[in-house]
């Protein structure tokens, strides 16, 4: 699904992480080979509410308790060191990072929480997973613990990330602690040259500025695209110039990509009876095809990190609905192009695809309460405030609404908080069947490559939505349920 970090916000981190301290976690381990799912299994029952762990002021190395967290290997699990030390250092706690790379997180993860082999006592999770993952049992409600600490203020999470990430029939099964919600990012010294301002104006009879349609968009897009040659702010281009940049590769960001437009148009993946919105679905795949003309060749290759070096290396004009967590590499063009502006704003008619991380405990655990006590740490508010100041793109909305946090000189790291916070009051009452099904983390890992085939032309729109459909009537046999 999402590996939203490149290099430079690996760097951003790891500097920000040798200054404040060197401690770090154990090595990481290799998990199992990926096996079939089991029928779902009996909801587990929470362990009960404990004190805070004891600290390692009271504890040696010998008698700390262990866990173990799966997650994505390389640089989400190396951003995470510095707070997983800060945690070890309040409490008398061992936590063993398992990296896993994230093609296989998924699979490896199911085959674990069938097995019932108590191999990670915390899961990572995407918000297609949740529903799959509590409806099979394998992770443990947290409401519970919540109750009995109420100064993880679980209310503090942005409301409808925290629905869409961790609410599942009526309970709470885990904390999200990252978030790869959607915006709009273009690049500014564009929309206000007044060689270009006057150009577009004549071209369309409005003025050039952000967005607020699809359709305004689309003329954007089609107004920036140039060849080597043709003036830009006046200045003959030397390589061709694209209006926008698109993930349409055969990955599973493309489907992220789309839901914008479904959800700005008022549809859905699926209908509230289970059954695929093909018209809807169809509808959005045929403007996405209509776009492309106007992105670099390489859309058809890339995801988000190529969407990125397009921005970085000065190709494009704009993104669509866009990862926002990406804004420090956005903003990096500013250091790669001469001249350049970026500009981060909510995506047109305010809908973009929402999601994040959620850290969830295992009902295998053998230690849910210590496993309980460091996902509400890792998703609390003082971790979040250190990761959020490292470059981290927090759920939190103390933190996101903070004027210290997103205050000018920290612009190139928080910039898009106060657009997060737009997108998430925007988008406070959409709610997408897919993340609300048992079957979505499998419907979203098929997703990815069947609606490239329309991008890539090797079907027809229509043609592509028609053997998704008949996808995922197999994958639930039937109807899919939706349980919100």
């Amino acid at each position: 699904m999402k590996h939203k970090f490149s290099l430079i916000m690996a760097l951003m981190f790891i500097l920000a992480m040798l200054v404040a301290s060197c401690a770090a976690p154990s090595p990481t381990a290799e998990a199992p080979e990926a096996a079939p799912t089991e029928p779902p299994q009996p909801e587990p029952t929470q362990p009960a509410p404990t004190q805070p762990a004891a600290e390692t002021a009271e504890c040696t190395d010998e008698n700390r308790v262990p866990i173990t967290w799966s997650t994505i290997a390389g640089f989400y699990t190396d951003a995470m060191s510095q707070l997983v030390a800060d945690f070890e250092a309040t409490h008398c706690i061992k936590v063993n990072i398992v990296g896993i790379d994230n093609a296989q997180l998924y699979d490896k993860q199911v085959i674990e929480m069938v097995g019932k082999t108590g191999a990670y006592d915390v899961v990572n999770l995407e918000t297609a997973e949740k529903a799959e993952f509590a409806e099979n049992g394998f992770i443990l409600p947290m409401d519970d613990y919540l109750a009995a600490h109420p100064e993880v203020d679980y209310a503090d999470v942005a409301p409808i990330l925290a629905d869409m990430t961790t609410s599942y029939k009526g309970k709470i099964w885990g904390l999200p602690y990252y978030t790869y919600t959607a915006g709009y990012f273009y690049r500014a010294d564009l929309f206000e040259d007044p060689t270009e301002q006057a150009a577009f104006k004549e071209k369309y009879g409005y003025d050039l500025a952000v967005p607020q349609t699809w359709e305004q968009h689309r003329d954007i897009a089609e107004f920036f695209t140039r060849k080597a040659g043709d003036n830009l702010k006046g200045v003959p281009l030397t390589k061709d110039f694209y209006g926008v940049g698109l993930m349409a590769g055969r990955f599973q960001e493309i489907q992220d990509e789309l839901s914008a437009f479904i959800w700005a148009w008022g549809g859905d993946w699926l209908n509230d009876d289970g059954t695929t919105n093909v018209e809807a679905i169809t509808k959005a795949l045929k403007w996405y095809v209509e776009l492309l003309p106007f992105a670099p060749p390489a859309a058809l290759t890339v995801t988000y990190d190529g969407v990125m070096n397009q921005m970085q290396d000065g190709q494009i004009a704009q993104t669509a609905g866009f990862f926002l967590d990406q804004w420090p590499n956005a903003a990096n063009t500013e250091n790669t192009v001469p001249g350049a502006k970026m500009g981060v704003a909510e995506a047109p008619e305010q809908r973009a695809y929402i999601g994040g991380f959620l850290m969830a405990v295992s009902a295998a655990s053998k230690h849910p309460d210590e496993a309980m006590a460091f996902v509400a740490y890792i998703g609390g508010k003082e971790a979040q405030r250190n990761f959020a100041l490292a470059g981290g793109t927090t759920t939190r909305m103390s933190i996101l609404t903070d004027p210290a946090i997103t205050a000018p000189e920290n612009r190139a790291k928080t910039a898009h908080f106060p657009v997060l916070v737009q997108v998430f009051e925007s988008m406070k009452n959409t709610r997408s069947n897919l993340f609300y099904t048992p079957f979505g983390a499998k419907i979203y890992n098929t997703l990815g490559p069947m609606l490239q085939a329309a991008a890539a032309g090797e079907k027809t729109p229509e043609e592509a939505v028609q053997d998704l459909a008949e996808e995922i009537e197999k994958i639930c046999g039937g109807p899919c349920p939706i349980n919100k």
